[in-house]
C-alpha cells in the first residue's frame, strides 16, 4: 500500500477540516481502505462498520487536482450521511436509477469543491428541469416516470450508468451478517458527534438539509422521562457524598479560596430487557434514557437481562455495539443480583422493559422505577415501585 495515497487522503480531510469541519469530524469515525476492489471511490460496510474505499490509481492519477479529490471524498461522505447505502435494501429499486438519483442529491452540496467531469448533476438532464433540494426518492420516481415514457431517454440513463462516474455504488446494501439497524444507529451517533465537535462559528457550513436531519435524530433520541427530576427522588435515600475543592467558594473555616462543595450522587442499577420481544427501536429508546440518567450525574451500572442476567457493565456515555440475550423474560434475576451484591449499595433500580413477564417474587433492597415501552404491558405485576409508560 502506497504511503502517498494515505497522505493525500489525509491532506484532503485536513482541507475539509479548515473549510467544512463537520464532514472532517464525521470522517474520523469511518474506516479508510485503499483497494483495487473498486475502480474509483466507494462507501460500504466492513466488519459491521462504515468504510470508505479508494482506488489509488484513480485518486492520484485520474483526479487532476486537490479540489477534485476533496470533492470525491465529500461526495462519498454525503452518501453515508444521507444513508443511501442503507436505503437500497429498504424497498425494490432499479439500482441504476437509484444510483443516478442519489448522485443528483449529493452533488448539489459539493461546492466549494470542484466535481470531476464525469459527475451526474441536475445539469445532466436539462430537459427535465429538475428542481433543487429534493429527496433521493423524489428524483428516483421522476427519473423512473420519464424513462417509462421515453425509450430513448431510458437508453441514455443506462449509458450514463454503464459509463460510470467517480463513485462506485456496488457495495451499497451488502452486509456480512450483521445488523444494518445497529450500523445505522451508529451513523446517527457519528452525525451528532460531528455536529457537537464543529465550532459554532462553522455551523453555517452545514447545509439546511443536513441540519434538518440532525434535528430529527436529536428528537428521536430525546429521553421521554425527566431524569433530572426522577433522580432527585432517589437522592433522598443516598447517604453518599463527594467533596470538591472549588475556586468559586471561600473556605468557611479559613476565609480563603479554594472552598469546598459537597455533592450527593446516585448509583443506579439500570436493567434493560434483552428478551426476544424487544426490537431495535426499543433498544435505541432504552439507551437514550440511560444516557440521560448518566448525563444528569448518576453512576449507572447496566444489567442486560432476559431470563438471566447476561452482562453487567458501567455506562460511560457510549452505546454498546450489541446486547446479549434474545430469550424469555424474568425480572427476578436482576433483583436477585442486586440482593446478592449489597456491597454495591444501589440507590435505585431502573427497569427498562416491555413488561411482558411474570410478577417478580424477589424484592430488591432499593426503590424500583419501571419504564415500560409504548406497546408494553402495565399492570399490578410490576411491583416494588413506580411505573411509567413511554409514549413514543
Amino acid at each position: 500500500m502506497s504511503k502517498d495515497i494515505n497522505e493525500e487522503i489525509s491532506r484532503c480531510i485536513i482541507k475539509m477540516l479548515l473549510k467544512e469541519p463537520f464532514y472532517a469530524h464525521f470522517l474520523s469515525g469511518v474506516i479508510r481502505e485503499v483497494t483495487d476492489k473498486v475502480p474509483t471511490a466507494a462507501v460500504g460496510f466492513k466488519s459491521g462498520k462504515i468504510a470508505l474505499y479508494v482506488n489509488e490509481n484513480f485518486f492520484l492519477k485520474e483526479l487532476r487536482s486537490m479540489t477534485e479529490r476533496v470533492a470525491v471524498i465529500k461526495h462519498e461522505t454525503l452518501h453515508i450521511i444521507f444513508k443511501h447505502l442503507f436505503r437500497m435494501k429498504t424497498k425494490t429499486y432499479d439500482n441504476q436509477l437509484f444510483n443516478i438519483a442519489a448522485d443528483i442529491v449529493v452533488n448539489q452540496l459539493i461546492a466549494p469543491w470542484k466535481l470531476p467531469d464525469s459527475a451526474v448533476t441536475l445539469e445532466t438532464f436539462p430537459e427535465l428541469k429538475l428542481p433543487k433540494d429534493k429527496s433521493v426518492e423524489w428524483y428516483y420516481e421522476n427519473l423512473k416516470k420519464n424513462a417509462s415514457k421515453d425509450s430513448e431517454y431510458m437508453k441514455r440513463l443506462m449509458e450514463i450508468s454503464e459509463q460510470g462516474t467517480h463513485s462506485d455504488h456496488k457495495m451499497w446494501g451488502e452486509n456480512e451478517n450483521f445488523s444494518m439497524e445497529v450500523v445505522e444507529t451508529e451513523v446517527d451517533r457519528m452525525i451528532i458527534q460531528a455536529k457537537d465537535r464543529t465550532p459554532i462559528k462553522d455551523h453555517g457550513t452545514i447545509p439546511l438539509g443536513i441540519k434538518s436531519l440532525i434535528q430529527s435524530i436529536i428528537e428521536k433520541r430525546n429521553p421521554q422521562i425527566d431524569w433530572k427530576r426522577a433522580l432527585k427522588l432517589f437522592s433522598s435515600t443516598s447517604r453518599r457524598t463527594r467533596v470538591y475543592h472549588t475556586m468559586k467558594r471561600f473556605s468557611k473555616r479559613f476565609g480563603t479560596r479554594p472552598g469546598i462543595k459537597i455533592k450527593r450522587f446516585q448509583k443506579l442499577a439500570v436493567a434493560i430487557d434483552t428478551s426476544g420481544s424487544i426490537n431495535i427501536d426499543d433498544f435505541n429508546t432504552f439507551f437514550s434514557e440511560i444516557h440521560s440518567m448518566w448525563k444528569f450525574g448518576a453512576e449507572v451500572d447496566v444489567l442486560e437481562c432476559d431470563a438471566d442476567v447476561q452482562k453487567k457493565y458501567s455506562y460511560r456515555g457510549r452505546t454498546p455495539e450489541f446486547v446479549h440475550g434474545g430469550g424469555g423474560t424474568s425480572f427476578d434475576p436482576v433483583f436477585e443480583h442486586i440482593r446478592s451484591n449489597r456491597f454495591e449499595r444501589y440507590d435505585g433500580c431502573i427497569y427498562l422493559t416491555d413488561g411482558y413477564a411474570p410478577e417478580p417474587k424477589i424484592k430488591p433492597p432499593c426503590k424500583v422505577f419501571w419504564c415500560i415501552t409504548k406497546d408494553g404491558k402495565v399492570g399490578p405485576h410490576l411491583k416494588f415501585g413506580r411505573v411509567v409508560k413511554m409514549t413514543n
